[in-house]
C-alpha cells in the first residue's frame, strides 16, 4: 500500500458542485470519482435542465458559462446540448490543475483520534490511504454513505433520447402521461419514465422500455436513441452532516449545472472547518 498522503478536503464526485469546490480550493482538495466521468448527475442523467443565463456567478463559474454559450452547448433560452458539456469540465480540470482520481472509489473511513479521517481508496494501481479534515461526498446517492441517500431521495426518472428518422425537426406530441423536453437544438428530445425509488438499473430499463412500448399511437414514429447512464433524481438542496466533518451536499439537488458548480465554488464559506 502506498504512504498516506495528506489533505484538507476529500471531495467524493467529479460532479458540478464537486468541481466547483476543487476549483475554489486548489491544491487543499482532493476529488476521487469512481468512474471516468464527470458532471454525471446532469450530462449522462440527460437532466431536464435550462441554464439561467441571467444568474450572479463567481468568474470562474462565469468562464465555464461563457465558454458553453460561445460553444453553443448552451442556447439562448438556456437549452443545453449535454454531449459536448463533458469536455468543458474536462478542460477546467485541466486549466486549473485539479487533482482529479478517476476510476477510484472511497472503500472505507476511519475517524482519526486528533479529528478527520483516513479514507482507504481503491484506484488503478490498488489501496492507498489518505488523511483529510473533511469530506465532502457530492454525489446523488452519497457514495461514502448510502443509506443516508435513500431517506433523502424525492424523485427518481431514468430518461432517453428520442428521434424521428423521417422528420428530426418536427417536435413529438404533447401527449398526457408523457414528460418530454427538449435539448438545446430543435432535433434534440428526451423522455422521462417515473421510476420507483428502490428501482435498480435492471428494473429502471425494463420500466422504461415497458413505458415506451405502450406509447400512444402519436408518439410511434419516434423510436429510443440513446438511454441515459444515470438516474435523474430529486433531492433537496441542503447539506447533511453526517458525523462532524463529513458532509453530503449533493450536486443533483441544483436546478442547472451552472448553478450546482456556482454553489461549489461557494461551498467553502459555509464551512468554516474548510
Amino acid at each position: 500500500m502506498h504512504e498516506v498522503e495528506r489533505f484538507h478536503v476529500l471531495i467524493v464526485g467529479s460532479t458540478f458542485a464537486g468541481l466547483g469546490l476543487a476549483s475554489s480550493l486548489k491544491e487543499k482538495a482532493l476529488v476521487v470519482e469512481r468512474t471516468g466521468s464527470v458532471g454525471a448527475e446532469f450530462i449522462a442523467a440527460f437532466r431536464n435542465a435550462k441554464v439561467n443565463l441571467s444568474q450572479e456567478v463567481s468568474p470562474i463559474t462565469n468562464t465555464l458559462m461563457s465558454e458553453a454559450v460561445h460553444r453553443s452547448v448552451i442556447g439562448g433560452e438556456g437549452g443545453i446540448h449535454w454531449p459536448a458539456f463533458a469536455p468543458l469540465l474536462y478542460r477546467v480540470i485541466s486549466s486549473e490543475k485539479l487533482p482529479v482520481r478517476f476510476l477510484t472509489r472511497v472503500i472505507d473511513t476511519a475517524a482519526l483520534p486528533d479529528g478527520g479521517y483516513e479514507v482507504t481508496l481503491m484506484g488503478a494501481a490498488g489501496l492507498s490511504k489518505v488523511q483529510v479534515d473533511t469530506i465532502i461526498d457530492t454525489t446523488s446517492f452519497c457514495e461514502t454513505a448510502p443509506d443516508s441517500a435513500g431517506r433523502q431521495l424525492q424523485g427518481k426518472r431514468l430518461n432517453a433520447m428520442i428521434h424521428r428518422p423521417e422528420s428530426t425537426q418536427n417536435p413529438p406530441s404533447i401527449t398526457e402521461g408523457f414528460t418530454i423536453y427538449q435539448g438545446r437544438f430543435a432535433s434534440e428530445w428526451v423522455v422521462s419514465c417515473p421510476l420507483e425509488l428502490d428501482d435498480d438499473w435492471h428494473a429502471a430499463r425494463e420500466r422504461l422500455l415497458s413505458f415506451w412500448e405502450a406509447r400512444p399511437e402519436s408518439l410511434k414514429p419516434w423510436k429510443l436513441a440513446t438511454i441515459a447512464d444515470a438516474f435523474d433524481v430529486s433531492l433537496p438542496a441542503k447539506t447533511f452532516v453526517l458525523s462532524p466533518g463529513w458532509l453530503w451536499h449533493p450536486s443533483a439537488a441544483y436546478a442547472d449545472p451552472i448553478a450546482a458548480f456556482e454553489a461549489g465554488v461557494q461551498f467553502q464559506m459555509e464551512v468554516p472547518a474548510i
